[in-house]
């Protein structure tokens, strides 16, 4: 039997549609994979677990319910709400014999094998992230009183060695630092495990947290070396901000992927009427794709 891989989710019975889609692609790019899922939810009933499990057959899953006292409160900002605090319950709520794990967010999809992720080597490292394309590190960095010279991660992909996490209460220092500093933070938990795991998080290959509109070009643009793509076509589409591909009338230069993967799990035509996503929408959405793939494959590479 191959080694187990854990794979966390944080989620809410709002988002279960998309976590399900984002199970769904990481078992249609790892077959033959022996997946545990953990699953940290809120207000899921016992039929929609079901059904989720139904939909993505093959894994094993391990449901966790986030109750009010097992996190602090958090209060929704945007699309921002405080189911994006349960990632740090992992450190006391996760399966005692879970001592590595990866830790995915519900707007995501995957497009390569996830064991690539599971092998990584983290080195000394407690976390390994993928480098936000958008923060200003220097400016985090000043604000909070830290040495200059850092990086700011992204925070919705990670490779957590739990082990050490556990040891050294990481996660409970973050959960901390977002009680103190809960209205000063402008991303939540994503500022806390910053400031945490400031100069101390292993870097993660870029195209496993590919961000909204990393385009083509903006990649071969990259010169840092921890921007810089080590594959030619990404292993995970991130979604993030406030505009998700299944909403109408929104842009994304990956949004056909969550699509094209939802269509094969039994929710496609839930979150069409959820979100009033109708026939000449998802047209549209296929020929831009289509257009711009086209693009790409008749440009000249530098």
């Amino acid at each position: 039997m191959s080694e187990r891989i854990d794979v966390a989710f944080g989620f809410d019975a709002r988002y279960a549609p998309h976590a399900a889609n984002v199970m769904a692609s990481i078992v249609r790019h790892a077959p033959g994979a022996r997946l545990r899922f953990i699953a940290l939810q809120a207000d899921m009933t016992a039929e929609q677990k079901a059904q989720m499990q139904a939909a993505v057959p093959g894994p094993e899953f391990v449901w966790i319910d986030v109750g009010d006292d097992d996190l602090p409160p958090y209060a929704t900002r945007g699309h921002l709400n405080r189911t994006v605090l349960f990632r740090l319950g992992l450190e006391k709520m996760a399966p005692a014999d879970c001592n590595r794990v990866l830790y995915i967010d519900a707007d995501v999809i995957v497009v390569g094998d996830i064991r690539e992720l599971w092998t990584f080597d983290m080195g000394p490292h407690a976390l390994a992230t993928v480098t936000d394309c958008y923060q200003d590190a220097e400016k985090f960095a000043e604000t909070w009183g830290l040495s200059k010279g850092g990086r700011y991660f992204n925070a919705g992909v990670q490779v957590i060695d739990l082990k050490k996490v556990r040891a050294e209460k990481l996660f409970s220092r973050a959960l901390d630092f977002v009680v103190a500093n809960d209205s000063k933070l402008l991303l939540g938990d994503q500022d806390a495990l910053n400031y945490v795991f400031w100069k101390n998080s292993a870097v993660l290959e870029p195209t496993w947290n590919v961000q909204r509109f990393l385009r083509p070009r903006d990649v071969r643009a990259e010169t840092a070396p921890d921007r810089r793509w080590g594959h030619a076509k990404p292993r995970l589409i991130h979604y993030i901000g406030t505009e998700k591909p299944w909403m109408p009338n929104v842009w994304h230069p990956w949004a056909w992927l969550y699509w094209e993967n939802l269509k094969r799990t039994p929710y496609l035509a839930h979150v069409r009427k959820a979100f009033g996503m109708d026939f000449n929408q998802l047209m549209r959405l296929r020929l831009r794709w289509w257009l711009r793939a086209f693009a790409r494959s008749t440009t000249t590479q530098p």
